[in-house]
C-alpha cells in the first residue's frame, strides 16, 4: 500500500494529528463525554516553492473541507490585518515593532482560516483555530471542533475582553470550556516547534490540562473583578482550594465570598474591617467564613478581605461581580448572576450537569415502559422537573412492579396508600432520606425507600451513596425500571441512561464494506480510507454489536492488519482493540424496528 502524502507539509503530519486528536478526546470528554472533539490541520505556504501546494489540509482526502478552500488565506489575511486597530500602533524600537507586526500577521492568518471554515461549515460544530506555527515551508494551524449543541448547554460569560485602562483591553476566557480550548491549543501548538513534530510519541495529561484551565478561568474572573490585584489574580484558585479543605474547630466550611472591587456599587457593607485581612492567610480566611451566615458574604477582591457585605447582582451584562460558594469539604463553586460557571472538587474543576434533556426522557420512557401513555409521560416529566428544583438531593424510582417492590422493601421504607403524585406533593415527600417509589403512571407506593441490590463493577465511589445505591438496585432488578438521582450540588443522573437507537442494517452494511476491503490483494489509498472510516464507526458503536457482528469484524480486521504487516506499511494507523459483545445490550431497547 502506498504511503504517499499528496498535500505534503512535513513527514509526520499524520502522526501529529492522530496523537493530538487522542489528547483532545481525553481532555474534553472530562468536561462532557458528548462534546465530540475532532481535529484537523491547515497549512499555508509562506515560502516560494512551485512544487508545494499553496494550502494543505490534514487529513487530505475525503474530508469535509479540502485544501483548495484555503488558497486565498494570505490574500484575505492582509485585508484582515489592515482592519485591526492595533495595526496603526507604532513601536519606537525597531525590534519591538517587528515583533508587534509579526504577531498581527500570524493573528490575521488564524482569523482568515477561521473565516473560511465558518463560511463552509454547518451549524452543528464550533471551530477553534490556533495561531499558526511555522513548520518547514508552512504556517500550520490546529483546528479543533466541538459539538455546538453540547457547548451551548453550559453557561458562559458574554465578554471576552476586560479593560486594562481606557485605551487597552486584555483577552479573558469566558468559561471553563473556553479556557480549556485555549490551553489545549497552546500546548498542542507548542509541540509544532519541536523538530519533526509527531515523530516522538507524546501525550498531554488530561487532568493537568483541565486543572490549569480552571485556574486560568478563575484568574481571569479575578482580573475582571479588580484589575489592580496582581498577586490575588494568580493565587485565587489555590486559595479557594485551601479554604475549602480547612476545618475550623473540627467543622467543614460552608459560606460565600463576594469577589469584586473594593468599592463596587453592588455591595452593601455591613461590617468593615479596620485593617483588611489577606485572603492568602488560609486559617484566617477560613475563620472569617464562619461569619458568612444567611444572606451575608465575605467581601474580597482576590487579594484582601474587607469585611461582611450584602450584595445583589444588578446587571447580568456587568461581569465584575462573582460569588464563590464553599459547598463542602474540598468542594467549591463560582457563580455569576444565577449561573454556576464552574465547580471544583479536590482541586479538579468540572462543569455542573446541565438541566436534564426533556426530549430524551420523553423518548426513553416508552422504550423502557412499553404501555406508557403520552399523558403518563407528561406526568413523569413534570415530576422530574419538580424534583430538580429541590435544594436537597433526592431520588425517584419508576418501576413497573412498584406495588410489589414496595411490599418487598416494606421493612426499609414507609408504605403509603397508592397516590398519583403532583409536583407539590412530591416536594413534601422528598424531604426525608430514601427513594420515592412510583409506577409509570406516577402512582406512589412508598417513600423513604432504602434500596437493596448486589454490588457490581459499575459502581463509582466518587459519585456518592445515593447514585451507587440506585445503580445497584437497577442492575439487580430484572424488570423495567428507571432510577432518577438528583444530586445536592445540581444535575440529574438517569439509571439506565439509554443510548440512542440504531438500525441493525447500518451495522450489516458496514460489515460488508469491511469484508470488501479485507478481500483485496493489496490495499489502495481509497480502500485504506474506507477501512479507517468504517473501523472508526464500529469503535464508536461497540455497544450495539451482537456476538455475530463482533466475530465478523474481528476476522476482517485481522485480515487487513496482516496485509499491512506483509506490505511493510509505515503509514500511521490506529490499532483497534478486538470487539466483544456487551452482555448488557438489549436488542428490543436499542435497535429500531425495520
Amino acid at each position: 500500500m502506498s504511503n504517499v502524502i499528496d498535500h505534503f507539509m512535513w513527514s509526520y503530519q499524520q502522526h501529529f494529528r492522530i496523537g493530538k486528536q487522542g489528547d483532545a478526546k481525553s481532555i474534553f470528554e472530562m468536561l462532557d463525554d458528548r462534546i465530540d472533539p475532532e481535529l484537523f490541520l491547515v497549512g499555508i505556504l509562506v515560502e516560494v516553492n512551485k512544487q508545494k501546494y499553496p494550502a494543505c489540509v490534514e487529513p487530505e482526502n475525503e474530508f469535509w473541507i479540502q485544501s483548495e478552500a484555503f488558497n486565498s488565506t494570505l490574500k484575505n489575511a492582509r485585508k484582515i490585518k489592515q482592519a485591526y486597530p492595533e495595526n496603526s500602533h507604532f513601536h519606537s524600537h525597531p525590534i519591538a515593532h517587528e515583533k508587534h507586526d509579526k504577531a498581527l500577521f500570524l493573528r490575521s492568518v488564524r482569523d482568515a482560516i477561521k473565516k473560511i471554515i465558518d463560511e463552509k461549515s454547518t451549524n452543528k460544530k464550533y471551530y477553534y483555530v490556533s495561531v499558526p506555527t511555522k513548520v518547514d515551508c508552512y504556517l500550520v494551524s490546529i483546528v479543533l471542533s466541538l459539538s455546538k449543541a453540547i457547548v451551548d448547554l453550559y453557561p458562559a460569560l458574554n465578554s471576552s475582553q476586560a479593560p486594562i485602562h481606557e485605551f487597552l483591553s486584555a483577552d479573558v476566557t469566558t468559561s471553563l470550556i473556553d479556557a480549556t480550548i485555549d490551553n489545549y491549543l497552546e500546548k498542542a501548538s507548542n509541540e509544532l516547534n519541536s523538530p519533526n513534530p509527531g515523530e516522538e510519541y507524546s501525550r498531554l495529561n488530561a487532568e493537568e490540562v483541565v486543572r490549569e484551565s480552571g485556574q486560568k478561568f478563575v484568574t481571569d474572573m479575578a482580573f475582571r473583578a479588580s484589575n489592580t490585584c496582581v498577586g490575588g489574580w494568580h493565587g485565587l484558585f489555590d486559595a479557594c482550594n485551601r479554604i475549602a479543605s480547612t476545618f475550623y474547630e473540627k467543622s467543614v466550611g460552608k459560606g460565600s465570598f463576594v469577589l469584586t472591587a473594593k468599592s463596587h456599587h453592588s455591595i452593601q457593607t455591613i461590617i468593615e474591617f479596620t485593617t483588611p485581612a489577606d485572603l492568602g492567610d488560609t486559617r484566617g480566611a477560613r475563620k472569617f467564613l464562619e461569619l458568612a451566615l444567611q444572606d451575608l458574604a465575605i467581601h474580597t477582591d482576590s487579594e484582601k478581605i474587607y469585611g461582611l457585605v450584602k450584595f445583589k447582582f444588578d446587571d447580568e451584562n456587568e461581569e465584575k461581580v462573582f460569588l464563590i460558594n464553599i459547598l463542602d469539604h474540598h468542594h467549591w463553586e463560582i457563580r455569576h448572576f444565577n449561573k454556576v460557571l464552574m465547580r471544583v472538587k479536590y482541586g479538579l474543576p468540572y462543569l455542573p450537569k446541565p438541566t436534564f434533556n426533556e426530549d430524551k426522557l420523553r423518548d426513553d420512557l416508552p422504550r423502557l415502559f412499553k404501555d406508557i401513555t403520552e399523558k403518563q409521560s407528561d406526568r413523569i416529566v413534570d415530576l422530574v422537573k419538580g424534583a430538580e428544583k429541590e435544594e436537597h438531593g433526592t431520588m425517584l424510582v419508576i418501576s413497573k412492579r412498584a406495588n410489589t417492590e414496595a411490599k418487598r422493601l416494606g421493612k426499609q421504607a414507609t408504605l403509603i396508600k397508592p397516590k398519583i403524585l403532583t409536583t407539590k406533593i412530591l416536594s413534601s415527600l422528598t424531604s426525608i432520606d430514601g427513594a420515592v417509589l412510583i409506577n409509570p403512571r406516577g402512582t406512589c407506593y412508598a417513600i423513604g425507600v432504602i434500596l437493596d441490590g448486589m454490588a457490581n463493577e459499575d459502581g463509582d465511589p466518587s459519585r456518592g451513596s445515593r447514585y451507587n445505591s440506585a445503580l445497584r438496585y437497577v442492575k439487580t432488578l430484572k424488570d423495567p425500571c428507571l432510577a432518577i438521582v438528583i444530586s445536592e450540588d445540581g444535575g440529574i443522573d438517569f439509571i439506565p441512561d439509554l443510548k440512542p437507537t440504531l438500525r441493525e442494517s447500518d451495522i450489516r452494511k458496514r460489515i460488508n464494506l469491511l469484508e470488501n476491503v479485507a478481500k483485496q490483494d493489496s490495499i489502495s489509498q481509497k480502500e485504506y480510507r474506507d477501512y479507517t472510516k468504517t473501523m472508526d464507526w464500529f469503535d464508536k458503536h461497540r455497544f450495539y454489536l451482537l456476538e455475530e457482528h463482533c466475530e465478523k469484524i474481528n476476522q476482517f480486521m485481522g485480515n487487513v492488519e496482516l496485509k499491512f504487516e506483509f506490505e511493510g506499511s509505515v503509514r500511521p494507523r490506529i490499532i483497534y482493540q478486538s470487539f466483544v459483545h456487551n452482555p448488557e445490550f438489549d436488542e428490543d431497547l436499542f435497535y429500531i424496528d425495520e
